[in-house]
């Protein structure tokens, strides 16, 4: 297991693990917990070296975890694989439709309902209803968020950041999918 993947399943970034194996940091006893809990650690030999590593026979742990979905770098402009939608890793969320993907938001449009940062997951080809965020690709080739609006037979998009005027999308538009979730990463 790399050490991504090891600290991607105990919610913690990779600088941390780092830290800890260098000895400039010291692992939370919640870490330790979670250690226990999830890789069958034995606390005596976490805590001194002392004993079998594991309580247990050790879990074996697929490297895409099952129902997972790709966690993209920036959100994609198309549903096609191509280079430019290059994935940062496999994510695994309560409560998400097979077939979602997921990015990492960047921008204040959709402040304060989806922070710079955040995790949004999308679920393709789904026709929105009107108030739902989407994911749109607009007529410059860029991809970005906004809340689908509908007024008798016009369409609008707006940001939820009231610093920005709602538009009427053209016609060369595509909606790649609606917002399922938002996940906020906190730093501890």
């Amino acid at each position: 297991m790399t050490q991504k993947a090891f600290s991607a399943s105990l919610g913690i970034v990779q600088g941390f693990i780092c830290s800890i194996e260098k000895g400039r940091k010291v692992p939370s006893n919640t870490l330790v917990i979670a250690l226990q809990n999830l890789y069958e650690i034995n606390s005596q030999w976490l805590e001194s070296g002392v004993g079998e590593m594991y309580q247990k026979s050790r879990p074996v742990l697929p490297s895409v975890p099952v129902n997972a979905i790709p966690l993209y770098q920036v959100a994609p402009v198309s549903l096609e694989s191509t280079s430019a939608n290059v994935v940062a890793e496999y994510i695994s969320l309560p409560q998400f439709t097979p077939g979602c993907f997921a990015f990492t938001y960047s921008g204040d449009f959709m402040s304060p309902t989806i922070r710079d940062g955040d995790i949004v997951v999308v679920k393709p080809d789904t026709e929105p209803v009107s108030g739902e965020i989407i994911l749109i690709v607009g007529q410059w080739g860029e991809s970005f968020l906004r809340r689908f609006r509908r007024k008798g037979d016009e369409v609008f998009c707006s940001a939820d950041n009231s610093s920005y005027s709602s538009f009427k999308p053209d016609p060369t538009s595509k909606i790649l999918g609606t917002v399922q979730a938002v996940w906020r990463r906190i730093k501890i």
